[in-house]
């Protein structure tokens, strides 16, 4: 009984800060533009072919990689341009279940050289990215696994007693 306490707490404080304030508004913005680097990042290592995609590396792997990288910030745009946050949970559930097909995916066929993978930066920064070994890569790839599965069974679950609660205060 009081996990369910709990669960409607969360619900009702999510209900009641529905609306984005300009600041969490900028945010989703914010995250689009982040998004919008690290596919043009990616798409650096494929179009100048700097060794950080194996020779295995295909359509079927860009198709799988890039896919849900553009389609990802499809939500945070529409929070932004909307202003509301449950609208877009149930994209949210579809851009979480896109990201854990392709984590899964990459488990299986990973086609990545991780020694070029700070390749495009400039040399001053590859330090930032240097350290990311294959196995690092696996594990976070592990940890999305596990946190996208979650994110969608809570997300949809959110949006749906969200609602639940908007449209009773609307009537």
């Amino acid at each position: 009984m009081r996990g369910r306490t709990l669960f409607e707490s969360n619900w009702k404080r999510e209900a009641k800060n529905d609306r984005l304030k300009q600041g969490e508004r900028a945010g989703q913005l914010a995250g689009v533009i982040l998004s919008i680097i690290v596919f043009i990042f990616l798409l650096v290592h494929w179009a100048d072919d700097t060794g950080f995609y194996s020779s295995e590396f295909n359509e079927m792997d860009a198709t799988v990689l890039f896919g849900p990288l553009l389609f990802g910030m499809v939500p945070s745009a529409f929070r932004f341009l909307v202003g509301r946050k449950n609208p877009s949970r149930p994209l949210d559930v579809v851009v979480s279940v896109l990201f854990v097909i392709s984590a899964i995916y990459f488990l299986n066929y990973f086609h990545f050289n991780m020694e070029f993978f700070a390749d495009p930066l400039p040399g001053s920064l590859e330090f930032l990215l240097d350290w990311m070994t294959e196995g690092i890569a696996r594990i976070f790839l592990i940890i999305g696994v596990i946190g996208g599965t979650f994110s969608v069974v809570w997300t949809a679950l959110t949006y749906v007693k969200v609602k639940e609660i908007l449209e009773k205060r609307a009537q």
